[in-house]
C-alpha cells in the first residue's frame, strides 16, 4: 500500500538521517517504526495522563525541530545532530 504524510521538513530531516544511520531506506523505516508502535504493549492511563503525555512529547518534538533547524546545514549537519542526540540520551 502506498500512502502520503505530511510532516515539517525539520522532521522528516531528522528521520531521513535516523534511516541512514541505520542503513535503511525511509520506507523500511517507517515500516519498523509503526510495528514497534503498534506492537508495544500499552499500558492504562488516565485521560488526564494522556493529555500531559501528548503535550510533553509535543514540546520535546519541538525542542528537537528547532534544534537541527538551528544547526542544519546538510545531511552531514544532521547525522552529527543525531548521534549527539543519542548520546545525550545515553543511547
Amino acid at each position: 500500500m502506498k500512502t502520503t504524510i505530511e510532516m515539517p521538513d525539520a522532521l522528516f530531516r531528522r528521520a531521513k538521517a535516523a534511516a541512514a544511520l541505520q542503513g535503511l531506506s525511509m520506507k523500511e523505516w517507517l515500516t519498523n517504526l509503526l510495528r514497534r508502535e503498534i506492537d508495544a504493549p500499552t499500558l492504562p492511563a488516565s485521560q488526564g495522563d494522556k493529555q500531559q503525555e501528548i503535550e510533553a512529547f509535543n514540546r520535546e518534538l519541538d525542542r528537537l525541530a528547532n534544534r537541527i533547524s538551528t544547526v542544519w546545514q546538510g545531511p552531514q549537519d544532521a547525522v552529527a545532530a543525531i548521534r549527539e542526540q543519542r548520546r545525550d540520551l545515553g543511547a
